[in-house]
């Protein structure tokens, strides 16, 4: 008995961790969206009504989950004290349902990453061939994950299963893959971008390539601890999950923030339409998209003569 009330309050402990950690990240995620909008609505860019509808979704999802989370730690009390069965049963109902809509805010944010790299290389498309590859096989073992539980009417294998481990290590491999991809683009024309505007341009780009990596560690993160706890403590990882259900939506929304505020080569330019002669004309890269003024053409007309 007393082992009985343990495996309960280890449970219900889990449960409401989850919650609280969701609804945390929830609050967060409000608040971007809201500016997100904003932004989307008062900045220039091309296909915002497409990011408008990709973000959107994303935040449905996210707001169904965080909903739907509450609505599973009440469901597995009622199951755990009152030994309720079809609560049992809803739990798990309502567990895969989060799944499924975990995995389609990840392959819509996914290709907004796809996206960005897509466009900060020109829109060429053999770049992003190997990331659009990973993310069909992201969703196609996230979804059979989901179906397969749903078939099996148990919520629990959703997490612990191979499948599952394994759409997230795919995700993994697609922002590593998406990250240095678009770093290192940013740092090659910021190559070509110094001999023209100096030094101060490259600090500039160097801060940029350091914000993509930064928001690539945040998108990361919780994944890297998702499989780490689950060869520690499979059990544990339900609250990693709840907070990268989270994490999915908010990472992809600090980027279109980013295009509003115009705050970076990163925000602004990847989202812009290509230029075929990106390569020989870096001036159209500068950040905030500015241009040489009279004197600066000048100065660089005399230079190059």
């Amino acid at each position: 008995m007393p082992n009985r009330h343990k495996d309960i309050y280890w449970s219900l402990a889990l449960s409401l961790y989850c919650a609280a950690a969701e609804l945390f990240l929830y609050g967060i995620y409000v608040v971007l969206f809201c500016s997100c909008i904003r932004a989307l609505r008062t900045c220039r860019i091309p296909h915002r009504r497409l990011l408008l509808a990709a973000v959107s979704v994303i935040f449905v999802c996210c707001t169904l989950h965080a909903a739907l989370q509450l609505v599973n730690a009440a469901e597995l009390m009622t199951s755990l004290l009152h030994h309720s069965k079809l609560a049992a049963r809803r739990w798990d109902q309502v567990n895969i349902v989060m799944g499924a809509l975990y995995v389609t805010s990840n392959l819509i944010a996914d290709s907004i990453f796809i996206y960005r790299c897509y466009g900060i290389w020109n829109f060429r498309k053999r770049i992003i061939c190997v990331p659009i590859v990973l993310l069909i096989a992201t969703g196609c073992l996230g979804y059979a994950s989901v179906i397969m539980c749903g078939l099996e009417g148990l919520a629990e294998f959703l997490f612990v299963t191979w499948l599952f481990p394994l759409s997230v290590i795919f995700t993994l491999m697609t922002n590593a893959m998406l990250m240095a991809l678009t770093a290192g683009r940013i740092w090659w024309i910021a190559r070509g971008a110094r001999a023209i505007m100096g030094p101060a341009v490259v600090r500039r780009y160097r801060t940029v390539i350091a914000i993509i990596l930064e928001s690539g560690v945040l998108y990361c993160t919780p994944g890297l601890l998702y499989l780490i706890f689950l060869a520690v403590s499979p059990a544990s990882t339900v609250v990693i999950f709840a907070a990268l259900a989270q994490v999915v939506g908010i990472a992809p929304t600090i980027i279109v923030v980013r295009v509003g505020l115009g705050d970076s080569v990163d925000s602004v330019d990847s989202f812009r339409a290509g230029d075929p002669q990106v390569d020989e004309r870096v001036l159209d890269l500068r950040p905030d998209s500015e241009e040489l003024d009279f004197w600066d053409r000048k100065k660089f007309e005399t230079e190059t003569v």
